[in-house]
């Protein structure tokens, strides 16, 4: 409170609430995981999506993306970051969207910094699609899904 004792609004709370908003955004462009309800943000995962998108801590990333078969989608992500986290259920549509077409990884890059200037991650969220071992599409930060659908479409039909 201020000395005319009314209530000062914190940066946590304008954060908070930008982050509801941003919540109902990722809802309304069909990520489907994040809803808005009664002004909180609440997450409900999916066993599928779970499995159709994996952490690097669980692969070779050399063997896995870089000599990958299929277009490979990697999601670089931080843990405190609010955007990565309301666009996390975009990246497991994906990953069940075009299951059959396209891997899909996460990375986190406070626990595998190398490849943050390696492929010049210089904001969150970053998509990369790697194509033959190639960067060829990046996405920094929120993205709608039919965005995302076109950038991946353009690389796997």
């Amino acid at each position: 409170e201020n000395r005319e004792g009314e209530k000062k609004e914190s940066s946590v709370l304008c954060f908070e609430f930008e982050l509801v908003e941003m919540a109902a955004f990722v809802n309304v462009v069909g990520a489907g995981s994040v809803k808005r309800e009664s002004g909180k943000q609440s997450r409900r995962g999916s066993l599928v999506a779970m499995k159709a998108v994996r952490s690097l801590k669980d692969v070779d990333f050399k063997e896995s993306v870089l000599q990958s078969d299929k277009p490979v989608l990697v999601d670089f992500y931080a843990t405190w970051c609010g955007p990565c986290k309301l666009i996390s259920p975009l990246v497991d549509w994906a990953g069940v969207e075009y299951k059959d077409n396209l891997e899909v990884f996460k990375v986190n890059v406070d626990e595998e910094p190398e490849y943050v200037s390696k492929y010049q991650v210089n904001a969150l969220p970053h998509l990369v699609l790697f194509e033959n071992g190639e960067d060829v599409m990046h996405v920094t930060g929120l993205v709608k899904k039919g965005k995302l659908a076109d950038q991946i479409e353009k690389h796997i039909l």
